[in-house]
């Protein structure tokens, strides 16, 4: 049995930053074929590494293609899972295939699909299906694509588009081909080096209960490699669960030792039923120390969009200028003459718009890049924001911004110079509390029982709730009250209760409190 471990452990060594299958899901309008496409991909080369079935909701299977190379599909019921998945920080697929049918072209889902991809990291690959039908105007189709922000080959762009029928079959050996072009130019791989006692990566797509096998888990490995008796680890809440990889299985229940990067497989026997998106780790020993750091990490690269508020602070920062510096983007040239000249009579208390540069197109990570070393603000109208270039974005902390009307451009820009020419603010701490008990009155509001530490707590001023030396809410405290009586502030040495302005912040014994009054 340990020998069997031992060479187990080794089929996985060298999995980290090698080529591995790239990961690829699919989206598109309802009916548009994406069922169809996959289905004919499954017909004749569905290996073992199939995760997924007639009972799930989302299954993973994995084709050969030629030479060894292999690809591995996500099948998701939609797009709204995809979107789930993105938006927990799961950058689990390389390639995202937007499918559109040449009888309808772009279609309400459609619409929706391209926003997502707008927003992802993964690379698009537009397919049109459907061509097999008679008097389609596949010209048309594009020239619409083109027209909801994504920028298609022959068309000007460079995002690779091919046509396809599902029901036939015609083109999709060039499609699973031009897959494998994309991820080999991509530089698809398992990703950069694991931390020592990391053994590998992986996210959660589905989880059900199994009467027989517990709770299991249908993942996508994304790093490394998981080996049954490895330490599986990951978070619940503010929980942190280390356990035994009790075994994996395939769809028809088989069992296997070893899941290979890029694969999918379901780990069974999970303590806890995990939701769509949970990062999973596979560690060498049970290490919670190690497991907190992760995923300490993973929350400092989850970044959400940055607000114009946001910009203002980050901008502050030695930057003592009047100038708003700004890069415009606009579909024609005839727009962008208008916004410019607008925008160039934009002035209150000194305080004026720069524009660093402006063009005709679609927002560029170049404009990003640009704008991180000017300082600047990117506005678009009427165009998109290409693939991959938010997300980059947010973890620079740029602002992007995109308007279908002028006029409401215009007002917002307006605003952020006067936000400018307010005067300068600052916060100070005047006091903080420890929670020590928490009360639900019959209304449901969440009373916390604290007693003031230092200085003196105020109603209506900021606050900051902190656990374990973090941040963990910014809120405002709403109502004090000593015994029963409402009061506007408590001094040191008091017993309080302290209603907070938001209801959704989930408060523990031990919490800290701290409140701030603004200096300007």
């Amino acid at each position: 049995m340990a020998k069997e471990e031992k060479d187990t452990k080794q089929k996985v060594e060298g999995t980290t930053n090698c080529v591995r299958p790239p990961i690829v899901t699919i989206l598109g309008h309802v009916d548009h074929g994406k069922t169809t496409i996959l289905d004919k991909i499954r017909q004749s080369n569905v290996q073992d590494c199939e995760v997924g079935g007639i009972t799930q909701k989302v299954s993973v299977f994995t084709v050969d293609v030629s030479e060894g190379k292999r690809i591995t599909f996500i099948d998701t019921p939609g797009h709204e899972a995809f979107d789930l998945m993105r938006t927990r920080g799961g950058s689990i697929a390389d390639i995202v295939l937007l499918v559109v049918a040449a009888d309808a072209g772009v279609k309400p889902q459609t619409k929706e699909s391209i926003e997502i991809i707008k927003n992802s990291d993964a690379k698009p690959i537009v397919v049109i299906n459907k061509v097999d039908l008679p008097d389609v105007q596949l010209d048309k189709v594009k020239r619409e694509i083109v027209s909801n922000g994504l920028q298609i080959e022959g068309l000007g762009g460079k995002i690779p588009v091919i046509e396809v029928s599902g029901k036939t079959g015609k083109g999709i050996p060039e499609l699973l081909e031009l897959i494998l072009l994309v991820a080999e130019v991509e530089g698809v791989k398992s990703g950069e080096e694991l931390p020592e006692g990391v053994l590998g990566k992986a996210y959660v797509l589905e989880s059900v209960k199994d009467k027989f096998k517990g709770n299991t888990s249908s993942v996508a490995l994304v790093q490394g490699g998981i080996c049954q008796g490895d330490w599986l680890g990951y978070r619940v809440g503010e929980e942190f669960i280390l356990e035994k990889v009790k075994g994996m299985v395939t769809e028809e229940g088989g069992s296997f030792c070893v899941l290979d990067c890029g694969c999918g497989g379901k780990i069974i026997g999970i303590s806890h039923l995990l939701e769509l998106g949970t990062v999973v780790y596979a560690l060498e020993n049970k290490d919670e120390k190690l497991l907190k750091s992760l995923f300490s990490q993973k929350k400092k690269e989850e970044k959400e969009e940055v607000t114009m508020e946001e910009f203002f602070t980050i901008r502050e920062e030695g930057d003592d200028t009047k100038f708003l510096n700004v890069i415009v983007k606009s579909s024609s040239e005839g727009s962008l003459e208008a916004i410019l000249k607008s925008l160039s009579k934009i002035e209150e208390d000194g305080y004026k718009v720069n524009i660093v540069d402006s063009g005709v197109g679609n927002v560029t990570q170049k404009d990003v890049e640009l704008a991180e070393l000017s300082k600047s603000i990117v506005i678009g109208f009427e165009v998109g924001v290409e693939s991959g270039v938010s997300n980059y974005a947010k973890k620079q902390r740029i602002l992007i911004k995109t308007y279908d009307i002028i006029y409401k451009l215009i007002e917002e820009i307006e605003e952020a110079i006067s936000l400018m020419s307010l005067p300068s603010t600052a916060e100070e701490e005047i006091g903080n509390a420890t929670v020590r008990q928490l009360f639900t009155l019959s209304d449901g509001t969440t009373i916390l029982g604290s007693r003031v530490e230092e200085g003196v707590l105020k109603k209506d001023h900021k606050c900051d709730i902190v656990r374990d030396d973090e941040i963990i809410a910014e809120t405002k405290i709403k109502t004090l009250r000593i015994n029963k009586a409402t009061v506007t502030e408590v001094q040191k040495g008091f017993d309080c209760g302290i209603q907070l302005m938001d209801k959704g912040i989930e408060v523990k014994e031990g919490d800290k409190i701290y409140c701030y009054k603004v200096i300007k």
